[in-house]
């Protein structure tokens, strides 16, 4: 009996690798945030771990490409994990799967971080201990009014239907 297993593995233990590491991967992103009522569900949390677990999975079947059996599953793993990727990518950027709701879920968390950096950063320069003490004092204010709007959004619906664009001068470098 030839033991030709000993140096190879199969594609459901890769695919558990690859889906224990996005949960814990999108579980981690959560770690910053100054207080657990902050932790709400991000689509764009989601969206950045799955983006990183089909660029994990393309890195890991390349370095452990003669540990996997069956050129062409190799190829199409990796194919799919590095189109999966850009394709993840495009969705993030864009912010495709972003409305209303699903943005202040996001930025809920997004502005907690703040918070716990701004508390807990080792700040001797006075002016920068100003600046953190308003940047906690804003986060805290934006979190409240976000709580807010998501529960008057889900009692009483939007009030918008049409799509509005951010103000000119509210984009970077102009």
């Amino acid at each position: 009996m030839r033991d030709d297993t000993r140096n190879s593995m199969g594609w459901g233990r890769f695919a558990a690798m690859i889906a224990t590491s996005v949960l814990f991967m999108f579980l981690l992103m959560y770690q910053l945030v100054y207080s657990a009522d902050h932790v709400t569900f991000s689509i764009n949390r989601l969206v950045a771990s799955l983006l990183m677990g089909c660029v994990m999975a393309a890195i890991m079947l390349g370095f452990m490409w003669s540990m996997y059996e069956g050129r062409a599953i190799k190829i199409a793993v990796m194919a799919g994990g590095i189109a999966g990727a850009f394709a993840l990518l495009a969705v993030n950027r864009g912010q495709l799967l972003v409305d209303d709701t699903a943005f202040m879920r996001s930025m809920i968390p997004h502005h907690s971080i703040a918070i716990n950096n701004a508390r807990k950063a080792s700040i001797s320069d006075p002016r920068v201990r100003r600046l953190a003490d308003e940047i906690i004092e804003a986060q805290v204010r934006e979190i409240a009014e976000m709580k807010k709007l998501l529960a008057d959004i889900d009692a009483n619906g939007e009030r918008g239907s049409a799509g509005l664009r951010a103000r000119p001068e509210a984009r970077l470098g102009q």
